[in-house]
């Protein structure tokens, strides 16, 4: 039988996991980029992306995500709890370039200038990680 502090430890190290998964994705996309792969570029954003939302889930709520259908739940309902539309908006981008893993049809631009503002909603869920993570503390 385990405690709650063992549970917040686990909670804390799996969130922490997600984090440093989401960067190693995020340094993979800019290795891609300057290989000139577009759709590894895009996958490893979409990567990034749902990582760094596993990661927020993790942290807040010590929740696995199971599915696809989840991660769009969860970055609805964080723009929605946040007010900050281009959380949902930047997701949907980085979904689309995951598809694009799949059917090859955008340039090394169009992932480009998809990915900055992939990048701040990137940075923006591992800023909510950390705060949820503080306020777990005992």
């Amino acid at each position: 039988m385990g405690s709650g502090g063992d549970e917040r430890v686990e909670r804390v190290e799996r969130a922490r996991a997600y984090l440093n998964q989401s960067l190693e994705y995020l340094e993979n996309a800019f290795k891609a980029s300057k290989d000139r792969e577009p759709e590894k570029v895009g996958e490893f954003l979409w990567g990034s992306v749902a990582t760094a939302l596993k990661a927020l889930v993790m942290a807040m709520k010590g929740m696995e995500v199971k599915n696809h259908g989840q991660l769009w739940e969860i970055a609805r309902e964080l723009a929605r709890e946040t007010g900050d539309l281009s959380i949902y908006e930047a997701f949907k981008e980085a979904n689309f370039l995951h598809s694009n893993f799949y059917e090859f049809r955008l340039s090394l631009d169009d992932v480009k200038s998809s990915a900055e503002r992939i990048v701040r909603l990137v940075e923006k869920l591992m800023n909510l990680t950390e705060e949820a993570l503080k306020e777990s503390e005992p």
